[in-house]
């Protein structure tokens, strides 16, 4: 197939390069990050060749596949790009951190067969090498004929892609993961490993928990709250890797704060429920990082 990796960081390297071993015709759109590796680059034990990379957007080309791997703030103007520069594709995804608002890309895809990916690893990329983290939830996609294609596709590649039926739902839960640790990591500069074998940031992780799934959970059919919490902490006590949150802030780069606790704050005001947590972890976040 042949494939454009929109916003190549960590994730889209990762699976770009994963795509290009099995011979697909991959090219990697990014910048800085991607301009500083080399040819080959080690993803835990393993050496792989890069496929080709870009640093703008081509113009007037049609693909068999798109997929945006940018951060939320960056899908609307990458969903523009793509408009603006007359690509076409015949399948697109977009990997979220979170829920976003189905109007802000309904206009940009329709005539495109089009999906969004959770992501429930992590990443980290330090020179030319990858590290990652794989969890037994992997990368989830919706159950449909876009869907299962492309969990098909990434499966064969040897990443563990699945479909789900309820993809919102899970698209919640994984916003109150992040909800619950990706400030907390950047703040006390500390792998999710680190803040789960402390008691006192192990405490703030579960009251943000708690906090946001009392929000998401009157707008979406969510996993029994115990069950999920125990499933939440085995995921990301077995990752030693700082939260992306806090990579883009010592990079000075934008970041998903407001996309992330800054949405339950902005749904619980909605709702009349009170986030005394999530407002307290993002004033210390922007204290810190001096928003």
């Amino acid at each position: 197939m042949k494939i454009l990796i929109i916003g190549a960081g960590s994730i889209g390297v990762y699976l770009g390069t994963l795509l290009y071993s099995k011979k697909h015709n991959v090219t990697l759109l990014g910048r800085e990050k991607l301009k500083k590796l080399h040819d080959t680059i080690l993803i835990n034990t393993t050496l792989y060749k890069l496929p080709n990379r870009i640093y703008t957007f081509p113009k007037n080309e049609t693909f068999d596949l798109i997929f945006i791997t940018s951060k939320l703030y960056d899908l609307k103007e990458n969903l523009q790009n793509i408009q603006n520069n007359n690509l076409k594709t015949k399948y697109l995804a977009s990997i979220q951190n979170g829920l976003v608002k189905e109007s802000l890309y309904k206009p940009f895809i329709k005539n495109t067969n089009y999906t969004s990916i959770s992501v429930f690893e992590g990443f980290r990329l330090i020179e030319n090498q990858l590290t990652t983290s794989h969890s037994k939830i992997g990368w989830k996609t919706d159950d449909s004929e876009t869907g299962r294609t492309i969990s098909k596709l990434l499966l064969a590649s040897k990443i563990n892609c699945t479909t789900s039926k309820d993809l919102d739902s899970i698209k919640a839960e994984k916003t109150i993961m992040n909800c619950s640790i990706n400030l907390l990591s950047a703040i006390e500069k500390k792998t999710f490993f680190e803040l789960c074998m402390n008691q006192e940031t192990k405490e703030v992780i579960n009251q943000l928990f708690d906090e946001s799934y009392i929000i998401l959970s009157q707008l979406y059919p969510l996993k029994n709250k115990e069950l999920f919490r125990k499933e939440f902490f085995e995921t990301i006590s077995q990752m030693r890797h700082y939260s992306s949150t806090y990579q883009d802030a010592i990079s000075k780069r934008k970041n998903e704060a407001e996309f992330l606790n800054g949405l339950i704050i902005s749904l619980g005001k909605k709702l009349n429920i009170p986030t005394p947590f999530n407002e307290r972890i993002l004033k210390q976040f922007n204290r810190k990082y001096k928003k």
